[in-house]
């Protein structure tokens, strides 16, 4: 049996749903909000900026940035959960849900790790502001927390796309009259 060709994926496909163009945008933001607090911290380093400001920022921005990585998991695990419900209860191709564990293996992994090394380099931000640990440990760091940030930004986003794409091929496998 011949496989259709999987449709390719765009920017527009976040415009389908409606979780998925919230989930750009916040890692738009995080991503963002992640530079600008390496370059507080290199400024309160040099001592262009108070330490006060780039701790604020660190606050705030560890949140936003842990949030997107944690609502990023739940809408996997909720969409992969309902694609495989739908694929079994309506008899579709076990590729379908195949294809949404495919997505979580090549995702999980840097939203298992990227939370992790980000927490990291918060705390560790505390040892070097108060001079238990030299500061460019934190420094180094930062920037491994900002380049993983980055990939996993890139990763998920391709992720949501393929996602939304896959969503659209089970809907309109589904048999006539029927909408999930």
């Amino acid at each position: 049996m011949q496989q259709a060709p999987a449709r390719r994926y765009n920017a527009r496909v976040f415009n389908n749903i409606p979780v998925a163009r919230i989930l750009a945008f916040l890692y738009l933001t995080s991503n963002a909000l992640l530079g600008w607090m390496v370059l507080q911290g290199y400024r309160t380093t040099s001592g262009a900026a108070g330490p006060a400001s780039h701790i604020r920022l660190a606050l705030f921005g560890l949140v936003v940035i842990l949030f997107t990585h944690t609502m990023t998991l739940f809408y996997f695990v909720g969409t992969g959960s309902r694609i495989k419900k739908v694929v079994q209860e309506y008899a579709l191709a076990p590729e379908l849900f195949r294809r949404t564990l495919a997505l979580k293996a090549d995702l999980f992994p840097w939203l298992t790790f990227t939370p992790l090394v980000t927490m990291a380099a918060f705390i560790v931000g505390g040892a070097a502001h108060t001079r238990i640990w030299p500061s460019w440990i934190h420094g180094g760091l930062a920037l491994v927390c900002l380049g993983m940030n980055l990939v996993t930004g890139a990763i998920a986003l391709r992720s949501i796309a393929r996602n939304v794409v896959l969503i659209e091929e089970i809907d309109a496998a589904l048999p006539e009259g029927v909408s999930e």
